[in-house]
């Protein structure tokens, strides 16, 4: 949801609170530093502690496709690397080539060789991989994050499975626009 004010959002937020409405994430996505007066930020200060999380866009991974590139790629290269590793030994040992023979190796250090190479093929890979997944919202972020710059505060709402968002509440508290992101 978007907002022109701090205070409807807050209001919101806290609504969901006393009533004990249950969400998945509720998150307030600041607008960038220079937008936020103030008084908005004493605001801001006050409410924290209590019961708002607040987060910058540029932190949010559904909101920010570099770093949700960045986190797969991170949990790719922990699977990759290792089986690559172990799969480069193998093959080592299964062909018995002396590939770095010119080094003066044995076939412990040639297995070993061979095992790093499919460690740096496993880290390739993850990278790779990584990058080729594309994610159809590009379009709904670039109006998030444009109104994000002009100063404009988003809440990010995510309900439990099978319940319903408060959507009489969501409208009493008059957004600009609500916009509805998928995974």
């Amino acid at each position: 949801m978007i907002f022109n004010e701090l205070e409807k959002c807050l209001n919101l937020l806290k609504f969901f609170k006393d009533k004990s409405i249950i969400l998945s994430e509720s998150l307030l996505i600041l607008p960038s530093k220079e937008k936020i007066t103030s008084d908005q930020q004493q605001l801001l200060n006050l409410s924290k502690n209590s019961y708002i999380r607040s987060e910058e866009i540029d932190n949010i991974r559904i909101l920010n496709p570099k770093l949700d590139r960045k986190i797969r790629q991170k949990y790719m290269r922990t699977w990759l690397m290792p089986f690559g590793f172990i799969a480069g030994i193998a093959f080592s040992n299964m062909t018995n080539l002396s590939t770095f023979s010119f080094l003066g190796l044995n076939n412990i250090g040639e297995s070993f060789m061979g095992g790093i190479l499919g460690m740096g093929s496993g880290y390739l890979g993850s990278i790779v991989s990584s990058a080729s997944i594309k994610v159809n919202r590009n379009k709904e972020l670039r109006s998030i994050i444009d109104l994000n710059k002009q100063g404009k505060w988003l809440v990010l709402l995510e309900n439990q499975i099978g319940s319903e968002l408060p959507w009489a509440l969501i409208k009493q508290s008059e957004p600009v626009d609500i916009i509805f992101l998928e995974g």
